[in-house]
């Protein structure tokens, strides 16, 4: 049975003669659960999402999901463990991948089946929703099938080039941009983006030199930014033509029907927007950088410069300024507001030689997590790898407290973030508390298998795993659904078990 992993690396490797991971994924922070979940992810057991209008919560669990009902406080299993689900935002229905790729939309007040859309294939890549214009976007190999949410019968399809990945609704323009896999021609990389207009169908397609990741648009829709951790191709047969522009930040035009590619900047994502639109983040890396992408010689860093460099995008002039990080990857979370970044680099990515991480001793207790040596992985010239970076002072101000890391959090309105911090059993993760004005961390003392956030932004979903109950030869698991504004007590809690049991002998760790 899997379990969801709460972040890209669950330990810290210490050791200095191991290897270390070859990849690692930096820049905007995917973990971030204040809206509810990631809308068609795949579904792993101890996910949860929460619906838009907060009053509902799937649970996944090892072979059924769970629909818990917050507001009459009653619990449904689902016909079937679904591998992608998204909430309608307009009703009481929710459409669920089955495991061989069929879509049904079910009637969430009473778990019937309202729709069912046979599956093309089983190779199911994309599950997004859009309900005001009519459209299910199903991704399937190469081909992106549009389906009408009421009927579930096809309104037409398009073609993408590669096979579809991701998918960015522009309201705005009535239209969806849809990202295609990356192909790579004498060593460079392109990628599809395809627009689609969810009103008439129409499509055009552009392709731009990067490799394939999540397209973020501004607030105005006039221009969209789409950049990867890395861009890289796995295998090279001519050493000397190789890809010399690696991982940029791509900028792109929207017209009213049509994509326009502008040009590539020299850093790397996925990159974070501001709220307003007015300000776009991501990172450089100075040892992947090509010198010959910056128009100002004078801000290319110099051979000895901090490897990571924060990157401040103006999205308009697309005008940019760099501040050295330190050595660590770091991967970051706009706060709501859009005036600081939590920064976080504890977990470690590094392509250190041995004699470079001799330099630096790192140990973790309860206390947190101390440096001594060099600072490998500090950042912005601290020991600390975790803090908050303002971005209108441009100062960072390193969290006092245990270690916390961004594996899996929710960002309340009044500027608390409450993170689950992996833990490498398997059972989820610790919460700890981080309050962003006083810059502190707080371990919470408590297991949790996930967390979630209300639309008021103040109130947390809690799941918390509980010992099964064992009659006789069957054990029965069970779990709490914990409504709370402090992470600690809980207003309201549903006890959920599991009305089937399993065989005492073949009941899984983690449930039991």
């Amino acid at each position: 049975m899997k379990h969801f992993k709460l972040g890209l690396l669950s330990t810290l490797l210490l050791a200095t003669a191991c290897a270390l991971p070859q990849t690692q994924e930096g820049g905007a922070n995917a973990n971030d659960r204040s809206n509810g979940g990631g809308e068609g992810e795949l579904l792993q057991t101890g996910i949860m999402e929460v619906s838009p209008d907060g009053r509902r919560a799937l649970m996944v669990r090892n072979t059924t999901a769970v629909m818990v009902d917050l507001e009459k406080q009653t619990t449904l299993e689902l016909p079937f463990q679904p591998r992608r689900f998204v909430f309608s935002k307009t009703r009481s229905v929710g459409y669920a991948l089955a495991q061989d790729g069929a879509l049904s939309a079910l009637d969430l007040d009473t778990g019937a089946e309202l729709w069912k859309n046979p599956a093309p294939s089983a190779t199911v890549s994309l599950l997004r929703v859009r309900d005001s214009e009519h459209a299910i976007l199903l991704g399937e190999g190469a081909t992106l099938h549009i389906l009408d949410p009421d009927t579930g019968v096809e309104r037409g399809n398009t073609h993408v080039d590669g096979g579809v990945t991701e998918a960015t609704f522009l309201p705005l323009h009535h239209a969806a941009v849809i990202v295609g896999a990356t192909a790579w021609t004498d060593h460079k990389p392109n990628t599809a983006l395809v627009m689609v207009k969810l009103d008439s169908l129409a499509s055009s397609m552009i392709r731009i030199p990067n490799c394939e990741s999540k397209l973020v648009a501004l607030p105005d829709e006039s221009r969209a930014m789409l950049s990867p951790t890395f861009c890289e191709e796995d295998k090279s047969s001519n050493p000397n033509a190789t890809w010399t522009n690696p991982d940029p930040v791509s900028v792109i035009d929207v017209g009213q029907n049509a994509l326009d590619f502008v040009k590539n900047l020299p850093g790397f994502g996925p990159v974070a927007l501001s709220p307003d639109g007015s300000q776009a983040v991501a990172y450089l890396d100075t040892q992947r950088m090509d010198p010959s992408m910056f128009e100002d010689p004078a801000q290319v860093p110099g051979a000895s410069a901090d490897r990571y460099q924060l990157m401040l995008i103006d999205p308009g002039s697309l005008s940019f300024t760099l501040d050295p990080i330190g050595k660590a990857l770091p991967r970051f979370a706009m706060t709501p507001e859009g005036k600081g970044m939590l920064v976080d680099s504890s977990v470690m990515y590094q392509r250190y030689s041995a004699k470079a991480d001799a330099n630096a001793n790192v140990s973790i207790d309860k206390n947190g997590l101390t440096v001594s040596g060099s600072a490998e992985i500090g950042v912005f010239k601290e020991t600390a790898p975790f803090g908050y970076f303002d971005l209108e002072t441009r100062t960072f101000t390193p969290f006092s407290g245990p270690a916390a890391s961004l594996d899996r959090f929710v960002q309340t309105a009044d500027g608390q973030v409450f993170t689950l911090k992996t833990r490498s059993d398997g059972l989820g993760g610790d919460l700890f508390r981080i309050d962003v004005a006083a810059r502190k961390t707080t371990d919470m003392g408590r297991l949790l298998r996930d967390i979630g956030l209300l639309p008021d932004k103040k109130t947390l979903l809690l799941r918390i795993r509980q010992p099964a109950l064992q009659v006789g030869g069957t054990a029965y698991t069970r779990e709490d659904y914990c409504l709370s504004l402090d992470g600690v007590s809980c207003s309201l809690t549903i006890h959920f078990q599991d009305p089937h049991g399993t065989p005492v002998k073949t009941c899984d760790y983690h449930d039991c």
